[in-house]
């Protein structure tokens, strides 16, 4: 059995640009649901500057979409498009490690590794404070 849903997406948005991310996933993604896409900032770079990280596999025209003008789609007839537009600005698609300026895509095979792609943006997961017993 073969799936539409070739690739794996890993993309890191910096905890300033979630609101814009979450539009840009809404015109991007398959439903009303995408507008959560990037909740919560769990991941970290060198530098100590938190991320919004998330990872699913994709169909091959994502890169092509992620390029072209921006739509509302059916679903979201209402999406803030100026935002979209602000955070499709920002993407780079596998151009190195994340950055608090840039949103940072990993795009590769769907058999590869989420944790792969985050440890190639250069990020690690936030330590989750300790709790006294």
């Amino acid at each position: 059995m073969s799936t539409e849903y070739t690739q794996r997406v890993t993309i890191a948005v910096p905890e300033l640009l979630t609101s814009p991310a979450n539009e840009l996933a809404l015109c991007l993604g398959e439903s009303g649901a995408d507008d959560q896409t990037f909740i919560g900032a769990n991941y970290q770079d060198a530098d100590g500057n938190l991320y919004s990280v998330a990872s699913t596999v994709a169909r091959p025209i994502f890169a092509e979409m992620a390029g072209q003008p921006l739509e509302a789609p059916d679903y979201a007839p209402n999406v803030d498009l100026n935002a979209a537009g602000k955070a499709q600005s920002l993407l780079q698609i596998n151009c190195g490690i994340a950055g608090p300026k840039i949103i940072a895509v990993i795009l590769g095979s769907n058999s590869d590794s989420a944790q792969d792609h985050i440890t190639a943006l250069g990020l690690t997961k936030v330590a989750e404070p300790e709790t006294g017993t």
